[in-house]
């Protein structure tokens, strides 16, 4: 691959990240942090980690959810939880 895109504000992932650009440091590394708010999207160490940083808002999120549906190819379905 040419670009590494991680979703998430976990700080727990610095040392991954630091790990990618050691071991590939032509590859470019990109987070993208859902937050609704400042304080919840500060990760701080997490994007210093990486090449490039954005914040993802998290109204997104209800657009890119499955359908409450999805057929499990065994002839039944499985339910979205309601608290999705």
């Amino acid at each position: 691959c040419d670009r590494f895109v991680l979703v998430s504000g976990d700080s727990d992932l610095v040392p991954a990240v630091s790990a990618v650009r050691q071991i590939a440091p032509s590859k470019t590394v990109t987070v993208y942090v859902p937050a609704d708010n400042e304080v919840r999207g500060a990760a701080v160490e997490l994007r210093g980690a990486a090449h490039k940083h954005k914040t993802l808002p998290s109204v997104l999120f209800s657009r890119t959810q499955l359908p409450p549906k999805v057929p499990n190819g065994a002839g039944g379905w499985i339910d979205k939880p309601p608290t999705w």
